[in-house]
């Protein structure tokens, strides 16, 4: 072979050996962009989210946000459609004016996302490539990563639309202060959701993003505003707003609402943190931190102001004691209303639900209803003095009030009246002190309880918390019918599904004619007895309840479709209560004032209109669609009837025709 032939067959198998060079990386290349593919969020199908950390909202009954509950990261994701168009306009000329032009890649922004200069020093990154890096952010910025990130900013596009990026793109955006994403931004700065933003509000935002530290409006205000000029005159000049829209943007202050910036929640803090800790309990912690919840509750902010404002207008000094409150509708369990102590940020540890503390003389009701359910009549006559009796391997000494009633007899009746601790004494011996363990768990005490005649009195191992207490009165209050209480109605996840509903079935505990009879009893209690402070002027029930050395105090009593507990007392159990303001706070005196300012402004607010007794339901009426209201009626007076009235009627009233008084004459 010639050197020349030789020379051609090398060329030849240098070219060959190129071109299969050529055609590797070709292929190399190809199958690279195939894989990067895969790695990429399909954003036509995707959260628009794209699964980051989100943030939970709590509402009330009434709808209106009372808590949020986020992790590192603020964040409430909403759809495209809910952002207005001011607020998609005024990003794009703050962050990427050809964002509807390009392919993913801004001019410039390659050499600039590569570490290269440009001639012009622009290159600032397209709205897709910092989606890119959004969603990559947890990986390390190498070289071949930025090579990465630019091939999927363009990768995205070709398969997801402009609007699926820049919605995108604006819930995971971070907007300053710890706000992610324009929702959250809309609602911390402004108080509203991001659909009624103004132009000017959606331009300040806007302005936020290229520097979140620090052109933040809580930050620096002042910068926040330059920002949004300079974001108002990019819009004009591309046309998105006419220059009348600019100038008047820009003559509008940026107007800050300070409440919505609050880190706790805006009312009911005890509250919110109880549904907090049930919801982690049952949900974990991450659901309940990142996962976007919607936890609707049972809470009424207008039942609640009230009973903060009982508690504040008894307990006027700063070294009282604190209060605990708490209040459910008898016939749901709903929990209404929660006070669980003076102060939140100094005292976490929740009172209402938490505090377990001697019940005292509030615990007799369940010895009631165990003698009523044993045949024992509440005209029976017993024997009041003092009594001394061996149980067990021990004396058990009892003696009455204040040392009251040392002599002579009185019906159970009265006796419950005065609170006589010897006659229930005797009354327990005689009905057995298991008899009113069983009473008081059918009717909602959960915490163990040992079956010692001295339960009779409120003496128990481990104490009870206000929130079994409205509980257990609630089933006295509904008729003997137990629901167990609930703070939540429904919690449902980012994308609207339900992930838990509590059940709230009722089951009868307690006959419906004992129920009434103890009703009458405590009804008494208020009328004439030691809870005469409880009385606001409608049909009340309630008890008593005062431990040795004056350490706890309670009123626990219902009315119309409000069951409540009050206990009064020091953090601390062992400080005695026998000098406040010159006053022995027994459960006669503060608890029972509160319970009873506390429920008479409450009841008009909740529009209640039941009867002691047994709290009206409601259900769908007669055919005709409405709903109707379920009711006991005293056919002497034609108004609602209470426990004592002899002849009664239950029938189904229109809202609009049930009475809104409660028969008084029996």
């Amino acid at each position: 072979m010639t050197s020349g032939r030789r020379f051609t067959v090398v060329v030849l198998r240098s070219l060959a050996i190129a071109l299969f060079a050529v055609a590797l990386l070709a292929f190399a290349a190809s199958a690279g962009l195939m894989w990067l593919a895969t790695t990429l969020p399909d954003l036509d199908t995707a959260p628009p989210g794209l699964g980051a950390p989100r943030t939970s909202i709590v509402y009330a009954a009434d709808d209106s946000v009372i808590a949020e509950w986020h992790g590192g990261q603020d964040r409430k994701v909403i759809p495209l459609t809910s952002i207005p168009k001011a607020m998609r306009d005024a990003v794009v000329a703050a962050e990427d004016p050809g964002f509807y032009a390009h392919a993913g890649l801004a001019s410039g922004a390659v050499s600039k996302a590569l570490g290269m200069s440009t001639a012009d020093g622009g290159g600032r990154a397209s709205i897709t490539q910092q989606l890119v890096k959004m969603i990559m952010a947890q990986q390390k910025r190498t070289f071949v990563q930025k090579v990465r990130e630019v091939l999927m900013a363009y990768l995205l596009e070709t398969r997801s639309s402009k609007d699926k990026v820049l919605e995108a793109y604006l819930n995971l955006a971070y907007f300053g202060d710890g706000r992610y994403g324009v929702e959250s931004a809309a609602r911390g700065y402004f108080a509203k959701p991001a659909s009624e933003l103004t132009l000017s509000e959606a331009a300040t935002l806007a302005g936020i993003i290229d520097l979140p530290t620090k052109a933040a409006p809580t930050n620096d205000l002042k910068l926040a505003t330059l920002r949004r000029d300079a974001v108002l005159i990019k819009m004009r000049d591309l046309g998105t707003i006419t220059s009348e829209a600019e100038v008047a943007a820009r003559k509008t202050p940026v107007a800050l609402n300070k409440s919505a910036l609050a880190d706790v929640a805006k009312i009911a803090p005890h509250f919110v943190e109880y549904v907090k800790q049930e919801l982690i309990a049952k949900l974990g912690s991450q659901a309940v931190y990142t996962g976007g919840l919607r936890v609707y509750t049972t809470l009424r902010p207008a039942v609640q102001r009230q009973a903060e404002a009982a508690v504040a207008s008894v307990l006027t000094a700063p070294t009282d004691p604190e209060a605990a409150v708490v209040s459910v509708i008898p016939a749901t369990g709903e929990i209404v209303a929660m006070i669980g102590g003076r102060d939140f940020k100094t005292g976490q540890f929740n009172l209402a639900a938490q505090g377990r503390r001697q019940p005292g003389s509030a615990f007799k009701p369940f010895v009631l209803v165990a003698a009523l359910e044993k045949g024992v009549s509440p005209d029976r006559q017993f024997e009041t003095s003092p009594l001394s009796v061996k149980v067990k391997d021990r004396m058990w000494n009892v003696t009455n009030y204040e040392n009251g009633f040392t002599t002579g007899q009185l019906t159970l009746r009265a006796a419950t009246d005065w609170s006589v601790n010897a006659v229930f004494a005797r009354l327990v011996l005689e009905v057995g002190p298991a008899s009113v363990v069983d009473a008081a768990k059918r009717m909602g005490i959960t915490t163990p309880l040992n079956a010692d005649p001295a339960i009779a009195l409120g003496g128990l191992t481990n104490g009870v918390s206000p929130l079994e207490m409205a509980s257990a009165y609630g089933t006295l209050a509904s008729g003997g019918m137990r629901v167990e209480p609930t703070a939540i109605r429904m919690v449902s996840d980012g994308s609207g599904r339900v992930v838990l509903k509590p059940k709230t079935t009722p089951k009868r505990a307690v006959g419906q004619d004992v129920a009434a009879q103890v009703s009458g009893m405590l009804h008494d209690v208020v009328e004439r007895g030691t809870g005469m402070n409880a009385r606001f002027g409608g049909w009340a029930a309630g008890k008593t309840g005062t431990t040795q050395s004056y350490r706890d105090a309670w009123f626990v009593g219902y009315s119309g479709d409000l069951c409540t507990a009050v206990w009064v007392g020091y953090r601390q159990a062992q400080i005695d209560m026998t000098d406040v303001r010159g006053t022995k706070v027994a459960g006669g005196t503060f608890p029972a004032a509160i319970w009873g300012r506390y429920t008479g402004a409450a009841l008009p607010v909740m529009g209640a209109a039941g009867a002691g007794g047994g709290a009206p339901t409601t259900s769908s009426g007669g055919g005709s669609g409405q709903e109707t209201v379920h009711v006991r009626i005293c056919r002497a007076t034609f108004l609602l009837a209470n426990p004592r009235c002899p002849d009664v009627v239950a029938v189904d009233l229109e809202p609009q025709l049930v009475p809104k008084s409660v028969c008084t004459k029996h």
